[in-house]
């Protein structure tokens, strides 16, 4: 688990499936994330908490349920995945989506930070040792293209047509972070 001032890193659990159901069911995922099925019904949502596990059993991605600290509710996800290591090369993508009430407070920001604090942590202090952590959206995806900004990464890349949304081929934009930011 991880945690900042107003926050909970941790597993989601199998009774939030309700909530994970009404937080990928909308307007924004189905045009951003249109391989996400529409309605996203709850019994999508258990299958994809069993298969969150199984693929973090097998070190092939970490994720998080970004909950309130005081209330435990969830807010939102925070997935790390591709994650290579090749080397001296250590990367992975970051994959986040926000429950609509928790947008707009900066709690996905905040939690992204959190995230890449772990990530950068050497593993004797209890991190993964990472040295670069990326984000890749569509490029008319302002909200998140802000959140990646307000995290702290930067924009060093735009792929054209290369990020297939809801009603067409968009532009891929690419933002990073390394450990030496």
């Amino acid at each position: 688990m991880l945690e900042t001032a107003r926050l909970r890193l941790r597993k989601w659990r199998e009774d939030e499936a309700p909530r994970i159901s009404a937080a990928r069911t909308n307007q924004a995922t189905a045009h951003f994330l249109p391989f996400i099925p529409q309605p996203f019904t709850v019994e999508d949502a258990r299958f994809w908490l069993k298969d969150l596990a199984e693929q973090a059993a097998a070190g092939k991605r970490f994720n998080w349920c970004v909950a309130d600290a005081a209330t435990d509710q969830g807010l939102g996800n925070i997935t790390l995945f591709g994650i290579h290591v090749r080397g001296a090369v250590r990367d992975a993508e970051v994959g986040y989506w926000m429950h609509p009430e928790a947008q707009g407070r900066g709690v996905m920001s905040e939690a992204i930070q959190r995230v890449a604090q772990w990530y950068f942590a050497p593993p004797n202090a209890g991190g993964f040792g990472g040295r670069r952590i990326f984000i890749r959206t569509a490029a008319s995806n302002t909200a998140a293209r802000r959140t990646a900004e307000k995290a702290g990464f930067r924009h060093v890349g735009t792929e054209r047509a290369a990020f297939e949304i809801g009603t067409h081929v968009d532009d891929k934009v690419t933002y990073d972070l390394l450990i030496t930011d």
